[in-house]
């Protein structure tokens, strides 16, 4: 049986590592996806879009000239906290020390990751949303997002309604190669990921399973143009809604801010047949760049 004195000091062991193993697993598909920032020095971490100072000319073997590139639109990421507790009591503990140390463990990774992996697919799955607006004052997916933060600056658009399809995405791959970026320059990108509602996998499988490389809409069976591309289930998505990004662009401008990982700690209340574990974590999602992702949302 557990030492009444002892016993909660005796569990945290258990718990830390069940909470540990089961939040790395829950957590994965968030920083496989997009950028992951961890916060040391600061409570914010600021970021510019895409650009820079603009074509360098040659050099005249006397002056070096001085580039003054447009102003691109900055994003302020301020991680919020988040914190619960959950109990064990002595009662039961004593009974199965292991069994319920074990599932406190559990329980509050699941509650910690959930939220996190909620609020990930909710940056996609909201991007229609004119009421979640990012630094630019726009929706993720909108007809309006302005180019640079000049006044009067042209704007660029990455919504659509296409039926989720392989032509639909090759015409998206072709739209985002005429972007610029904030200083006036091509943007150089290759769109290769899809993002998708769970209703459309079983056609993405079709697109990218064992035959991926023959067009499955094709009598001929003609080559695939999107062979290659990989693509994850967003859950927030309605049924008809679905995205094309550049992989590794959606790490540079898509991003989880974190000061302090998810994390579970022992808290002793008044009650010594009581034991509380606290868990807590500060994050946030958002974006400084839409160019590398387009959004469409079927009627």
């Amino acid at each position: 049986m557990l030492d009444i004195m002892t016993w909660a000091d005796d569990l945290y062991p258990i718990v830390l590592k069940r909470f540990q193993d089961r939040l790395e697993k829950r957590t994965s598909l968030i920083k496989s996806t997009i950028g992951y920032e961890k916060l040391s020095t600061s409570n914010q971490y600021a970021e510019e879009g895409i650009g820079g100072l603009g074509l360098v000319p040659e050099y005249n073997g006397t002056t070096i000239q001085e580039l003054n590139g447009k102003r691109g639109i900055k994003k302020i990421y301020t991680p919020a906290e988040h914190a619960a507790k959950t109990s064990i009591g002595y009662k039961y503990a004593k009974i199965d020390q292991s069994g319920e140390a074990k599932k406190a463990g559990n329980k509050m990774a699941d509650a910690l990751s959930i939220t996190q992996i909620r609020d990930f697919y909710n940056l996609f799955a909201r991007g229609f949303d004119a009421n979640y607006a990012g630094a630019d004052l726009v929706s993720l997916f909108s007809a309006a997002h302005p180019i640079n933060n000049e006044a009067g600056a042209d704007t660029y658009d990455n919504a659509g309604t296409l039926i989720f399809s392989v032509s639909a995405i090759t015409t998206s791959q072709t739209r985002a190669q005429r972007f610029k970026t904030f200083d006036g320059q091509d943007f150089d990108c290759e769109f290769n990921l899809a993002l998708i509602s769970p209703e459309l996998e079983p056609k993405a499988k079709e697109f990218w399973g064992k035959e991926a490389k023959l067009l499955p809409q094709s009598a001929e069976n003609g080559a695939n143009p999107i062979s290659d591309f990989k693509y994850i289930v967003i859950k927030g998505f309605s049924a008809k809604q679905w995205a094309v990004a550049d992989a590794l662009l959606l790490q540079d401008y898509i991003k989880m801010v974190e000061i302090t990982s998810p994390m579970v700690i022992p808290n002793k209340p008044d009650n010594p047949l009581i034991q509380e574990y606290i868990g807590y974590m500060d994050y946030i999602f958002g974006w400084s760049d839409a160019r590398c992702i387009i959004g469409h949302n079927p009627a």
